[in-house]
């Protein structure tokens, strides 16, 4: 038995998840919360990484610290009819809801769209088909040709997006314009409610299954082992990630001096500075990688979810009509346009968010099995969520006044109170049972 991964192999295993968590949507939304929170672009970045980045790391420890590759047992203390379900909508979000069409949405918004001028539904309708046929087909006929795409796209991205950041940086002094909507008076909780939006956190369970199987793999065994080593692969892809994050958010923040006016998403901040800083012929090689990176990240994920629901579902339905399922979905969600995609999916998000945050925290704290502390967190935690997701889709909440007076509440953060006074009545009544 292996004690410990050797270096070599952890810095592989480290860009392994790095590559799993950074697609080209995560480049969609640091830009836009850097143009809108200016001066108070640290403050906002802080937030936004504790959600993007420090929370996908703690699912997938949360995935380590059960020993296992299956989902479930992240919420199985709770019920296991309770884990199924919280599994299945976190699935369909990262899937055929929103991520998988976002991908496709984006890629037309970043890399076609220019081309035409003009913006038609008709352009991207068989855009989109062309692209899901294609990631349909590739993700029922795996090849090496995949895996090389991902090892080159990937480091062809990021090395696009450092001669973007050496180039920002030279730029003439940082000026960042004043602070906008709720990034004024409340920079860092809006930036942490942003992070939502990457949908990190809700793919880092089935990137932690996949991680530990791949660490499994090198030879490394034992709980402990397994866990150690998750850690510092996660430390390194986290520190990455947050990097990027930063400097597209720096990015967006210097925008001021070439833009103005409001933008829906971050695609038209990026696309901007790209054409400030690397000219047309830049512009379109970023736009090519993006589409490109993209494709693999449909592909990836419509492969993925295709495995869980087979197994969800005790095989009743081959993968490769969930396969179908998935695509055509992913399809038709898609021709809302992006900024529908983004819409749609916040009230959502504002529901599992909160759901996912408790959970992840209740395993890796050590509360893994115990399904007091469990019940009596999660079944107050979801009640929250529901309203956290009535909320963001303005249907009124009953009894709102009284929901008030829970601390943080008005914030959005009402669910994180009665989380932690759900353990602590759960912690209390374990002990008092034992």
């Amino acid at each position: 038995m292996n004690n410990s991964l050797s270096l070599s192999k952890l810095i592989p295993v480290s860009l392994v998840l790095f590559s799993s968590f950074f697609g080209a949507g995560n480049l969609l939304f640091p830009p836009l919360f850097g143009y809108l929170s200016g001066s108070n672009l640290n403050i906002a970045t802080l937030g936004f990484c504790i959600t993007g980045v420090g929370l996908p790391i703690m699912g997938v420890l949360a995935i380590a610290m059960t020993g296992g590759t299956d989902l479930t047992e992240v919420a199985a203390p709770v019920n296991i009819a309770y884990a199924k379900i919280i599994m299945f909508l976190s699935s369909m979000a990262i899937g055929p809801l929103f991520a998988i069409p976002r991908t496709a949405a984006f890629s037309y918004e970043i890399g076609i769209r220019p081309l035409f001028g003009t913006t038609e539904p008709w352009q991207l309708a068989v855009y989109s088909a062309l692209y899901f046929a294609f990631s349909y087909y590739v993700a029922n006929n795996p090849s090496k040709v995949l895996n090389w795409l991902g090892k080159v796209l990937t480091p062809a991205l990021l090395a696009c997006l450092a001669v973007l950041f050496v180039k920002v940086l030279l730029a003439p002094s940082f000026a960042p314009g004043a602070p906008q909507d709720a990034y004024l008076h409340a920079p860092f909780l809006k930036g942490f409610q942003e992070g939502y939006n990457t949908m990190d956190l809700l793919a880092s369970f089935l990137f932690g299954a996949t991680t530990l199987t791949t660490i499994k793999t090198l030879g490394i065994d034992g709980k402990k082992n397994l866990i150690r080593t998750c850690l510092w692969a996660g430390i390194i892809a986290a520190a990455l990630l947050a990097f990027i994050y930063y400097f597209l958010g720096y990015a967006g923040a210097e925008a001021h001096r070439y833009l103005s006016g409001e933008f829906p998403n971050g695609a038209g901040i990026l696309i901007a500075t790209a054409q400030e800083y690397l000219g047309a012929e830049g512009t379109g090689i970023l736009s090519a990688i993006i589409i490109l990176a993209c494709l693999t990240t449909s592909i990836g994920l419509i492969a993925a979810i295709s495995d869980y629901f087979h197994i969800l579902f005790n095989g009743r339905l081959s993968k490769k009509l969930l396969g179908v399922l998935i695509a055509l979905l992913s399809f038709s969600l898609s021709n809302f346009g992006l900024d529908m995609i983004i819409k749609m999916a916040i009230p959502i998000l504002c529901f599992l968010y909160p759901v996912m945050i408790a959970l992840a925290m209740l395993n890796v704290f050590g509360f893994g099995g115990n399904k007091r502390v469990f019940r009596c967190t999660m079944w107050i935690v979801t009640l929250f969520a529901v309203f956290e997701g009535m909320k963001a889709a303005s249907v009124p909440v009953p009894m709102e006044e009284m929901l008030r007076l829970v601390p943080l509440y008005s914030e959005g953060f009402g669910w994180f109170t009665v989380a932690v006074m759900g353990a602590a009545t759960g912690i209390i009544w374990d002990k008092l049972k034992n």
